[in-house]
């Protein structure tokens, strides 16, 4: 999102150089810059002692791939811990031992996705609303499930192959 107005008085926006940044938009009564915001996304694989992950298929995404977890971070919560909360929210797993890997700009969207692995035991997926399916498949096997080369999904997953 890009201000025009102040979001705490409402005053129009001029803009004023600021360091490295260039010109950004400046509120004269707060004294303030007012930067582009944009949503984060936490996207988590989840992989099991079997050495297998966890793909979804949720609601409103694509019908042909399969995806992993994912769900916006929230204001004043850590990335960390939304992908362990999405986990669990989503497909109904306590995950654990998660680590960031990669991030990637939306630009379609408007977003970034920060990349995450995680690890938990295998068990019967509790799907939420938001998940049409779910299933476990083995890592190796996981690249022809997930959308094409150029996807955070499919990145992940080639990381994670190469460690």
């Amino acid at each position: 999102m890009h201000f025009t107005f102040c979001p705490q008085c409402g005053a129009k926006l001029g803009s004023v150089p600021f360091g490295d940044d260039g010109r950004v938009p400046w509120c004269k009564a707060c004294h303030k810059p007012f930067f582009d915001i944009f949503p984060v996304v936490a996207i988590t694989m989840v992989v099991n002692e079997a050495e297998e992950v966890a793909l979804l298929k949720p609601k409103y995404m694509s019908e042909k791939y399969y995806n992993f977890v994912s769900g916006y971070v929230q204001p004043g919560e850590q990335a960390e811990v939304c992908a362990l909360r999405e986990v669990q929210e989503e497909i109904g797993i306590a995950a654990k031992d998660v680590r960031f890997v990669c991030s990637q700009w939306e630009a379609e969207q408007q977003m970034l996705l920060l990349g995450f692995v995680a690890r938990a035991h295998k068990g019967d997926f509790a799907l939420s609303e938001e998940i049409n399916a779910a299933c476990w498949a083995p890592v190796a096997e996981a690249l022809a499930l997930v959308y094409p080369e150029g996807n955070i999904t499919h990145r992940l997953l080639e990381k994670y192959l190469q460690r």
